[in-house]
């Protein structure tokens, strides 16, 4: 069978009615990451008739209430703002000559890479671009992919879930989505300014060819990881500590592979190192049920690049669980340790020493559904890769491992950090 994929001519697909008109204005936050896009694929096993056009239609009647998506972005007299024109998203139907299966989407080496079913913000040859594409990709077999790319301007992972949870509904027959969306909430906090410096620093890092791979950390290493702390707090005398997740086993595993992989390189091993993650904060900045807006706020871990290559991973663990610990607080202290820490050691620190993981667990991309069904596998990819960055995403079940969309490592490092996985047991 045939891997190709062929693909209509991307066109615009517009507001099923009139919506209003008029500029939207954006956070700080929103502002700090124009123009950076995100890539989240959906793989779908179970047939439903003509994906393409079943979600074209759901995506118009969609872009109604969610009428700023379908505008664009535009300098205002007090900072950047969303022109809501109602001018439309890009959409491209796919055709592929193999079934899933053939395709291999979560190996090392798929036989049809992920940039194959994405439409890309590289191939947009105009001024106004759009802020959302998308791209239905049937297959041989009946199951289809569906690709979306978006700035990040219009929203962050949860908005988009959102958004997409309400396409799903609309293509299942629901007359309107089930949440009511809000763009623009004036009751927010600001977020700190650490955090905005902090998302202005790693957006304008410049572009990187990191390599994109899925990998999976086995649930039998994260289960061990996770024994081995309980053992250590019996020993201890701990009263029944609180347990390691899978996201902190799993971030702390790939922080330690990728220091790894690349201190043999390094000029100074004694130098900062430092991993970020993302917190949605909706919950304590008091957000309105169906705000859509980026609303986020960062982890922040900082260890010296020997300290995490050859330290206990259960020690690299408890530092991502203090940086998780200090998240609640974010509107409290102003994000005092993310302050300290850029003012102090990692001033001047490279974009490369620097690994970003964000997490697509119940953020509701797993509830997305077009009529046959959640889908099997979530993946995620970026068009720009301005740090190295890790995607968890992979099935809701875990049945796998705990996998991801790694784009943390320069190609000389590749084979290096996959080895390194290889050996999480």
């Amino acid at each position: 069978m045939s891997t190709r994929v062929t693909k209509s001519l991307p066109f615009l697909v517009a507001p099923a009615e009139p919506t209003p008109a008029g500029n939207l204005l954006v956070t700080a936050m929103d502002s700090a990451l124009a123009s950076l896009s995100m890539t989240a694929l959906f793989v779908f096993e179970q047939p439903i008739n003509q994906p393409a056009e079943i979600v074209r239609q759901a995506l118009s009647r969609a872009l109604v209430p969610y009428y700023p998506i379908a505008g664009r972005l535009a300098a205002g007299a007090h900072g950047a703002t969303i022109a809501c024109t109602g001018e439309g998203v890009a959409f491209a139907a796919g055709l592929a000559g193999c079934t899933l299966q053939d395709a291999r989407l979560a190996d090392a080496r798929p036989a049809i890479p992920v940039e194959e079913l994405t439409l890309s913000y590289a191939g947009q040859h105009t001024k106004d671009r759009p802020l959302l594409l998308m791209q239905v990709t049937e297959f041989a077999c009946g199951g289809f992919v569906v690709g979306v790319t978006w700035d990040h301007v219009v929203t962050d992972g949860v908005g988009m879930a959102q958004f997409l949870n309400a396409v799903g509904e609309l293509a299942r027959g629901f007359t309107s989505p089930d949440v009511v969306p809000v763009r623009l909430d004036r009751s927010l906090p600001d977020l700190p300014p650490p955090i905005i410096s902090m998302t202005k620093s790693l957006v304008s890092s410049p572009h990187n060819d990191f390599p994109s791979t899925y990998i999976t950390v086995p649930l039998s290493f994260i289960n061990r990881i996770k024994a081995e702390f309980r053992r250590s707090g019996q020993e201890d005398g701990m009263a029944a500590p609180a347990a390691y997740s899978a996201f902190e086993v799993f971030t702390a595993a790939i922080w330690k592979c990728r220091a790894r992989a690349t201190i043999a390189g390094a000029a100074d091993k004694d130098a900062p190192t430092a991993l970020a993650f993302t917190a949605n904060v909706r919950k304590p900045a008091g957000a309105k049920d169906g705000y859509y807006g980026n609303l986020f706020a960062f982890g922040l871990a900082v260890a010296t690049l020997i300290e995490v290559a050859n330290g206990d991973v259960l020690d690299l663990v408890k530092l991502v669980k203090d940086a998780k610990a200090r998240v609640p607080y974010t509107f409290v202290d102003g994000a005092a340790y993310i302050a300290g820490e850029m003012g102090g050691r990692l001033q001047g620190l490279r974009p490369y020493d620097i690994l970003y993981v964000t997490s697509w667990w119940n953020l509701g991309f797993d509830d997305v559904d077009f009529g046959g069904g959640g889908a099997v596998r979530v993946m995620g990819n970026m068009e720009r890769k301005v740090v190295p960055a890790c995607i968890l995403c992979g099935r809701k079940d875990k049945k796998d491992g705990v996998a991801a969309m790694a784009m943390c490592v320069k190609e000389e490092h590749k084979e290096a950090f996959h080895a390194e996985i290889a050996r999480l047991r």
